[in-house]
């Protein structure tokens, strides 16, 4: 009896002590890409200890874009992930079933980057001109749209295929006369165009009627299924995270200098700023940071489904869900 007692003090011992079984829900997070500035919110919710507080142990692991996530995710090689919504929609048509479950920009983030002095002062002016993009890209894909919306005929732009390293050089060497590029990456285009001794302007998709939903936290329906509530502690979580960041946003930047020393502090900061704008909307502001609007999401089927290649039947409900995150006001 007595080695009995023993053994359940232990027990609990073990159960109640920092670390213990409760606080080992191992989750791996897979982002979109390299860590930068669109990431600090989940590096702040880390060093706030909101992940521990959730009594999670998370790997946040670099990504290789929104499509090798969404495989990633949909195959079980990470729990959770960051990708844009195009590229849900698209890995759903090939047998991916993941959903959006949170939102990080809730405003588009495309944008055409060009270089000044080269005749182009309007969107229309892109006509005759050449633009770098990599193959497949949302951003690329969506250029018809933004071409409706700014009266622009964009079979007469002549796209030239490039990797993603390869357009921000591209475009300051001009090389190309202009790149599509999130805004997100507006500061280190800028930073690269600096120090070639060359300007660049921008028009913004968002400006011309492009709004759809990019970026966001995704989880798989069998992660769903099996696991729904340490889902909906890490969405909640990271979306905490975010909202932290967005007030205090030097610190945030302090926290990911802290993870990642050999980068540019100011770039980052930089960056982040740019995100916090595309994230605090007014909808995000009414109903919460990451709250997804059910009919904007249908309209982004629409749009990706028109210009984009989609298999197989995909429905509004099949991509998204609003169960997984509680309300996370603003800061």
């Amino acid at each position: 009896m007595k080695n009995l007692r023993m053994i359940m003090a232990a027990a609990l011992m073990l159960l109640l002590a920092p670390g213990g079984a409760e606080a080992q829900d191992k989750v791996v997070f897979a982002l979109n890409w390299v860590p930068y500035g669109i990431h600090f919110g989940v590096f702040a919710a880390k060093e706030l200890g909101y992940y521990r507080d959730a009594h999670l142990d998370v790997d946040i692991q670099r990504g290789y874009g929104s499509g090798d996530t969404v495989k990633r995710v949909g195959t079980g090689a990470a729990d959770i992930g960051m990708a844009d919504e195009a590229s849900v929609i698209v890995g759903w048509g090939k047998g991916l079933k993941v959903r959006q479950i949170a939102t990080i920009l809730d405003r588009s983030a495309d944008a055409i980057f060009y270089v000044k002095g080269l005749g182009i002062n309007q969107p229309k002016d892109l006509e005759g001109h050449t633009l770098g993009a990599a193959a497949g890209e949302t951003s690329l894909n969506l250029l018809p749209v933004f071409g409706a919306g700014a009266g622009v005929d964009t079979t007469k732009i002549k796209v030239i295929n490039l990797t993603p390293p390869a357009k921000f050089p591209s475009l300051v060497s001009k090389k190309v006369d202009s790149i599509v590029a999130f805004t997100t990456e507006e500061p280190a285009i800028r930073s690269a165009a600096q120090k070639a001794g060359v300007e660049i302007g921008r028009f913004l998709f968002a400006d011309y009627g492009v709004d759809y939903y990019s970026v966001g936290l995704i989880a798989s329906d069998e992660m769903l299924a099996k696991k729904p509530d340490v889902i909906k502690r890490v969405a909640t979580a990271t979306m905490r995270g975010y909202a932290w960041a967005a007030k205090h946003p030097d610190q945030a930047a302090d926290f990911f200098v802290k993870n990642f020393p050999a980068t540019t502090r100011d770039l980052m900061l930089a960056q982040w700023k740019v995100t916090i704008g595309l994230m605090l909307t007014d909808y995000t502001k009414a109903h919460g940071v990451g709250a997804i609007d059910p009919a904007k999401m249908a309209k982004t089927l629409a749009l990706i489904k028109k210009y984009q290649e989609v298999s197989g039947p995909v429905t509004v409900d099949d991509i998204y869900s609003t169960r997984y995150l509680e309300n996370v006001p603003a800061e």
